[in-house]
């Protein structure tokens, strides 16, 4: 498995895996199939360039992970596994792939938001070192 560093000249990509999570599991991200349906390459261009954005490679794609930083840290989402990779190391790849990122940029939190009766999600970071924090569904990375 290869864990690929998407670019605005992988808009393509990005599109066609993120349109697979959001329609696979259309609750977890805050977002809509028919919403990112409609952008456009100028649009999925933009949503490239502000953090890292991964996609696992399997040699298929095998999952996404975004992360954008905001003045409490770096912001982990759109986390997501093709149900027929879960339970491989593809989402701890991942992560792992942001915590590293984190970790050269200078970040020194990284925070995510989950569900709380998302388990498998919940144990993944939990394995990872993330910790409950303050705020209700959302958990944090003390990069050092």
């Amino acid at each position: 498995m290869q864990i690929h560093q998407v670019t605005p000249d992988d808009w393509e990509l990005w599109r066609d895996v993120r349109l697979e999570a959001l329609g696979a599991d259309p609750g977890g991200f805050g977002s809509t199939l028919a919403r990112e349906e409609a952008f456009t390459e100028a649009d999925w261009r933009r949503t490239l360039e502000d953090g890292p954005r991964l996609v696992a490679l399997d040699p298929d794609p095998a999952g996404l992970v975004g992360a954008f930083g905001k003045p409490s840290g770096l912001y982990l989402y759109s986390m997501w596994v093709r149900p027929s990779h879960r339970g491989r190391g593809v989402g701890e790849a991942l992560v792992r792939a942001v915590l590293a990122e984190a970790a050269a940029e200078g970040w020194t939190l990284v925070r995510l938001q989950v569900y709380d009766d998302n388990l498998p999600a919940r144990r993944l970071y939990e394995r990872l070192g993330f910790v409950d924090s303050d705020e209700p569904e959302h958990m944090e990375f003390r990069v050092s």
